[in-house]
Parts: structure tokens; sequence; C-alpha cells
């Protein structure tokens, strides 16, 4: 079995990072997002940046 390719991304407004886990062999994916782009203001989430 090969290993999946991890890439993370920071984000500055909320100190925290995201993953996207892929696994070459079946092009499959999934998105680690553990706040979901959240907004203080409004109090909201998103995924826009997925």
């Amino acid at each position: 079995m090969q290993q999946p390719l991890v890439k993370d991304f920071f984000d500055e407004n909320t100190n925290t990072f995201s993953y996207v886990v892929a696994d070459l062999a079946t092009l499959q994916c999934a998105i680690i997002d553990s706040v979901l782009d959240y907004d203080a203001a409004s109090a909201t989430t998103k995924t826009s940046n997925a």
C-alpha cells in the first residue's frame, strides 16, 4: 500500500492548519478543516476555501 500524500495549509486568521490527504492510487482525497473558515465577527462557518 502506498503512503498517502498529505498537504497542509496554514490559516493566519484562525492560527490553524487544514489538510488535504490524497490517495494517488485511487485519486480520492479528504479535506480536514477543523474550523471551517470560522468568522468570529458573524459567528458563521463556510467552506469556500476548501
